[in-house]
């Protein structure tokens, strides 16, 4: 059995060690405590971090959303224009089609032009320059053209570059929504199912985030550096499709300029040739009041000549009577007796008259000569005046008819058409002007009558 001292010994140890437990547990229980606090604490803190950082990240993506579709509208809206000013350049370019159609035909018909009219006068250096100007002015179209197709090829690409990241943006912000909907409820439910701590009852106010890792310091920095890098390449994104659409800007004004600067060069080129083929067609028309003129003077030389040689004719006709005479009296008068056969005065002035009328028939035949001479010289004359004036008219109902024509469309296709009122002028000019279509007109040829 055991002594009254060992059973108090036994019970104080019990009790002892009854109260180092208790205190080993109170400890344990106001550690465990602390944990709870410091766990709701850090929970909530993570749970606020987590929000806070998705709802900045929601807003970003939304303005950088907003930048680039208003980026890519103002893209697009430049590809319109920009599509408009390759209408108007290919319009631009169409329009030269009928002025060097003009152009061309107007040189082809003037090499009809008689060989002695095929001279380089005015007409043909400006119809010379006209055709250079038109043909570069499309070539400069053309460039311009090309260089437009290409910027529009590139705005298409910088927008399709856009959309594409707008749809992955937008692909993203939703799930960030989703996922900051999904937290804002989750962090209710948390709030609303976690008992707060005395510390924290009674407190509005969210705490404060529990200090970082430095494992954690390098993912926070890695991670918004990514997310400034993100940002970054979506404003280079926009600053390109800026830029992009300046340098498109650039281009249409440059393409508007050009399309003014070739139409008034085409203008400046066909008003030109126009006053030229209107000098020449003034200077043939002097050119043939002259031949005219002289033409009238030639067969008026002509008639007169006739008139004389029917003179002298007659004249020489009207020897033959004299002649005739003194031949007869000469014959006579050798039939005088042998002592009457002497030289008289009458013998003298037979022989004198005979002489003359000799002479005078040698003279008259001479000057029948040279007025038969004279009248095949004016006949050959007057040929080669009415050759002149024939080619003359030729080559001036040429200029004409080149003038009368004028370039126009008809169905989209150019064709060279006869102006009414150019054609009313030509009329005034001369009346016998008949004007030839062109052949590729489809047009009837209209008439002087």
């Amino acid at each position: 059995m055991h002594t009254t001292q060992d059973w108090h010994n036994h019970a104080q140890f019990n009790m002892t060690q009854a109260m180092s437990s208790q205190k080993n547990a109170g400890r344990q229980n106001a550690t465990s405590r602390a944990a709870h606090d410091e766990t709701i604490t850090d929970n909530l803190s993570n749970y606020n971090d987590v929000h806070s950082t998705m709802e900045n990240k929601v807003k970003m993506s939304y303005r950088l959303r907003e930048k680039l579709q208003a980026r890519a509208d103002s893209v697009e809206n430049a590809i319109a224009q920009t599509r408009q000013n390759l209408g108007d350049l290919e319009a631009a370019y169409r329009a030269k089609d009928a002025p060097l159609q003009l152009c061309k035909w107007r040189m082809e018909q003037r090499e009809k032009r008689p060989l002695r009219e095929q001279v380089r006068d005015n007409v043909e250096v400006t119809l010379e320059a006209e055709n250079a100007t038109l043909i570069d002015t499309k070539h400069k179209l053309a460039d311009a053209i090309k260089r437009t197709k290409n910027m529009i090829s590139v705005l298409e690409e910088k927008l399709a570059e856009l959309r594409h990241d707008i749809d992955q943006k937008t692909q993203a912000l939703g799930i960030d929504e989703m996922c900051l909907r999904t937290t804002h409820r989750s962090y209710q439910v948390t709030v609303d199912q976690t008992p707060r701590s005395r510390s924290l009852a009674g407190s509005t106010r969210l705490p404060s985030a529990v200090k970082k890792s430095p494992q954690n310091q390098v993912q926070i920095h890695e991670s918004t550096k990514n997310e400034v890098n993100r940002q970054q390449q979506a404003l280079r994104l926009a600053t390109s499709g800026a830029n992009l659409e300046d340098s498109a800007k650039a281009l249409r004004e440059a393409n508007a300029k050009l399309i003014m600067r070739c139409q008034k060069a085409a203008d400046d080129a066909l008003a030109k040739t126009e006053r030229a083929l209107q000098e020449r067609v003034n200077e043939a028309q002097h050119m043939r009041r002259r031949l005219e003129n002289e033409l009238r003077a030639t067969q008026a030389e002509i008639d007169g000549t006739k008139r004389t040689i029917s003179d002298t004719r007659s004249q020489i006709k009207s020897l033959e009577e004299p002649m005739d005479n003194a031949s007869t009296c000469n014959s006579w008068r050798k039939q005088r007796a042998h002592q009457e056969h002497i030289t008289d005065p009458v013998s003298t002035k037979l022989q004198e008259h005979q002489t003359m009328l000799l002479r005078a028939h040698e003279d008259l035949k001479d000057h029948h000569d040279n007025e038969k001479s004279h009248l095949q010289e004016l006949n050959h004359r007057k040929e080669r005046l009415k050759a002149d004036l024939s080619d003359k008219s030729a080559a001036l109902h040429i200029d004409l008819n080149c003038l009368t024509h004028e370039a126009t469309h008809v169905n989209g296709k150019p064709i060279n058409n006869l102006s009414r009122n150019k054609m009313t002028r030509a009329m005034k000019m001369d009346p016998m002007f008949v004007p030839m279509q062109a052949m590729h007109s489809g047009v009837p040829p209209y008439t002087a009558r």
